[in-house]
């Protein structure tokens, strides 16, 4: 017989974005104002499924294009974006504590591009060696911390 381990599953983030056209009124061009929900995420399991995802009341006409990181890509998987165009999906190793910012790129039905510029924490859970480090060195608060007296005779 195998011996079993407990799997923890996979954990999926949804952000919700909305993105609303605004007409700057002195140049008359349209800029978007984009929101997110939650505004910042944390993410504690590796391996974890990040999901951007455009809703409502967000014109149908806007769709992501692209997404960038900083500092580096090293944790997030190359993004695949939806057939529709309206959600974004990567995964996170989160291997390293860190902030990361993400760049998502959208555009428009006139072509028109802009950028929003969310946060990703990366909050890694220990490691089995550090856990077990961890362990090691523990006190048990039970017991005396200090060695009786050794009697010379």
């Amino acid at each position: 017989m195998t011996k079993k381990y407990p799997v923890a599953p996979t954990q999926f983030i949804n952000v919700l974005v909305t993105a609303l056209p605004v007409v700057d009124e002195t140049t008359k061009k349209i800029h978007y104002e984009t929101s997110f929900e939650p505004e910042a995420i944390k993410v504690t399991s590796s391996d974890t499924v990040i999901n951007y995802q455009l809703v409502s009341p967000t014109p149908e006409h806007v769709r992501f294009e692209s997404m960038s990181v900083t500092p580096d890509g090293s944790q997030l998987s190359t993004p695949s974006i939806g057939k529709s165009g309206r959600i974004i999906t990567f995964s996170n190793a989160n291997t390293k504590a860190e902030t990361l910012n993400v760049t998502l790129h959208f555009v428009d039905r006139d072509l028109s591009r802009f950028a929003v510029d969310p946060e990703i924490n990366n909050e890694p859970p220990p490691t089995r060696a550090a856990a077990l480090t961890a362990m090691a060195f523990a006190v048990d608060p039970e017991e005396p911390n200090a060695p009786p007296p050794t009697r010379f005779a």
